[in-house]
């Protein structure tokens, strides 16, 4: 990647931001900030076979996923759009609190984000649809035990492009849609850290994420979705591999049901390049429907996701899962979920784990 040629565009979007800011009168009012966001609480049974493991995973738990938000925006006088959002996580078990905080702006030219949240490739991204727990980037092994060194960086557990640098800061810029079409690119200084240390290029820097997509309405009950993401960012040193990866993916409504499916391919080291040991290098892909009547949607997935995990390991570690899932809406942001999925997951080494969950839940918007 030409390092000088990235920064200058970024040099040249951050100065078009600061331009964008000035306002041609001044607001009557200061901007508020809100509280959103939702909880949703589980209750299920898991059955693992742990393939001989010293702890057995099976039985009952209780299982949460919640997140609060603090959101505001404020149109000024010369008619641009300025907010703020920061999401914390109510649950603390995966090291981080804070999920999201940026600013952004918005006017004719587009809209721009500066600061924590997802790389436009991910946010543009279209997948297979679920209405419960989730199968593409989801919590199914805090269920189902996964012996192997997978997660979501790579495709083995998701189609959305992070490689480890989704906890970064960031500067986003998205296009204005034209002809139902619209572009995104993100640039990363450094993947995972979103503190203000100094800048050391001692994990994967300079990374480049680009997204676009094509929406359409066909009259009032018939959609399509197109979308396309690529990923790239430069190697800590020259033991590692460059990160890079691209995305497919697409999603076609019509008469109460959708159809979507995804695909990922991506390359890189683990722990945003430090880990030379463990490759990211992997695909994965899924394809689901489902079926909405309201209050109720019901839909079906299969993801199907591998990577290489340790180099110095021939084979390559897998899940498979399948997932069953519906939604009742009891209320306005009040939903019952259910879902019923099995899951194989099998380590490189030939250690495996086959599981089944059946899950109820709740879930609050607010």
């Amino acid at each position: 990647m030409n390092s000088i040629m990235t920064r200058s565009s970024v040099l040249f979007a951050a100065g078009a931001l600061a331009v964008a800011l000035v306002p041609s009168a001044e607001a009557a009012e200061k901007l508020s900030v809100g509280v959103e966001g939702y909880m949703t609480q589980y209750f299920g049974y898991a059955n693992n076979d742990d393939n001989g493991a010293a702890t057995d995973t099976t039985g009952f738990d209780v299982k949460s996923d919640t997140e609060i938000g603090f959101a505001g925006d404020l149109t000024l006088d010369s008619g641009l759009q300025v907010g703020v959002e920061v999401v914390m996580n109510g649950n603390s078990d995966n090291g981080e609190q804070i999920k999201d905080s940026y600013a952004w702006t918005e006017a004719k030219f587009g809209r721009l984000e500066l600061g924590k949240r997802d790389n436009a490739a991910a946010q543009m991204h279209y997948a297979a649809p679920d209405v419960g727990l989730g199968i593409n980037d989801a919590d199914i092994d805090d269920w189902i035990d996964n012996p192997t060194g997978g997660d979501s960086d790579s495709a083995f557990k998701s189609t959305y492009l992070f490689l480890g640098e989704d906890k970064g800061t960031k500067l986003s810029y998205y296009t204005p849609r034209f002809m139902d079409l619209q572009l995104g690119i993100s640039y990363t200084p450094e993947f995972e850290r979103d503190n203000n240390a100094q800048p050391g290029e001692d994990i994967y820097h300079d990374g480049i994420a680009l997204g676009v997509n094509y929406v359409r309405d066909f009259g009032e009950d018939t959609s399509v979705a197109l979308a396309a993401g690529f990923m790239t960012a430069s190697a800590p040193n020259s033991s590692a591999s460059d990160a890079e990866g691209y995305s497919l993916g697409f999603e076609v409504s019509h008469a109460g049901f959708t159809l979507g499916g995804s695909y990922a391919k991506t390359d890189g080291n683990g722990a945003q390049g430090t880990d030379t040991a463990t490759s990211l290098d992997g695909e994965g892909f899924d394809i689901g429907v489902s079926y909405a009547l309201d209050p109720v949607t019901v839909s079906l997935s299969y993801y199907k996701g591998e990577f290489e995990d340790q180099v110095a390991v021939a084979g390559e570690s897998k899940n498979d899962t399948v997932m069953l899932s519906a939604n009742y809406e009891v209320g306005p942001g009040v939903s019952l979920i259910g879902t019923l999925f099995h899951s194989k997951f099998k380590d490189e080494t030939g250690t495996e784990n086959k599981g089944t969950a059946a899950l109820v839940g709740m879930t609050i918007e607010f």
